[in-house]
């Protein structure tokens, strides 16, 4: 299940739940139910979308997704059994990743999301088991190491700019808080609590992507066949 942590910004666990709530909320299903045996995923480069005026490829779709999957927890060895019908809400996660990130990419990160981007990097690196395994991947996708950070880093402020958005609006209140325990009495007040934050954080979450998404230009053209995209 999510881990939803309450009250503040944690940076370098809290990207964990993050990823795992953009996943739940593009994907919505969890990644140990989306891994699979399915073969012949298939890409071949051409464009998956236009956001904002900006060319997403299915190349940069392709990595891009591969890097949030590796963040949920997804194996480095299981990258390759995507199933097709999962590439439609991977994009959506890019293409929430590119304009969360928008409102923000002029201004510099602070010292907090730089050590994020750091330590998510290096998590990225230890997923792969040895460094020759990693840019092998780097080099397979014609990608390098300032590309992986330059994803990062947008993954940062997009994440960073959703939870400052909604955190304080998903705290609950003292009578929601009463209610709760009223209906589960088991419940600590702390307990009850979490609870109700977790499940404001993830309504607000989904509201506000939703939000976004219909104000901006998005143009899909993700193509998904049984033979590949």
């Amino acid at each position: 299940m999510l881990q939803l942590k309450a009250m503040q910004l944690d940076c370098r666990p809290g990207w964990g739940w993050l990823a795992g709530l953009f996943f739940f909320l593009t994907m919505g299903s969890l990644p140990a139910k989306v891994w699979a045996e399915e073969k012949g995923a298939k890409l071949e480069d051409g464009i998956a979308a236009v956001v904002n005026g900006e060319v997403v490829l299915l190349s940069q779709l392709k990595f891009e997704a591969q890097l949030n999957l590796l963040r949920t927890g997804v194996s480095a060895q299981r990258l390759e059994q995507i199933p097709q019908d999962s590439w439609p809400a991977l994009l959506d996660m890019v293409i929430a990743h590119r304009l969360w990130a928008a409102s923000s990419e002029r201004t510099e990160l602070s010292i907090e999301q730089l050590s994020s981007v750091t330590w998510m990097n290096e998590k990225l690196k230890r997923a792969f088991g040895h460094e020759s395994n990693y840019q092998q991947f780097l080099q397979k996708h014609d990608m390098d190491s300032a590309d992986v950070l330059a994803i990062l880093e947008r993954i940062v402020r997009a994440e960073s700019n959703l939870q400052a958005k909604v955190r304080l609006r998903a705290q609950p209140s003292d009578a929601e808080i009463e209610g709760a325990r009223k209906a589960m009495p088991e419940l600590t007040e702390e307990q009850a609590r979490k609870k109700l934050y977790e499940e404001k954080f993830q309504l607000l979450s989904k509201q506000e992507l939703e939000a976004q998404r219909r104000k901006a230009d998005v143009r899909v053209l993700l193509k998904v066949s049984r033979g590949g995209l």
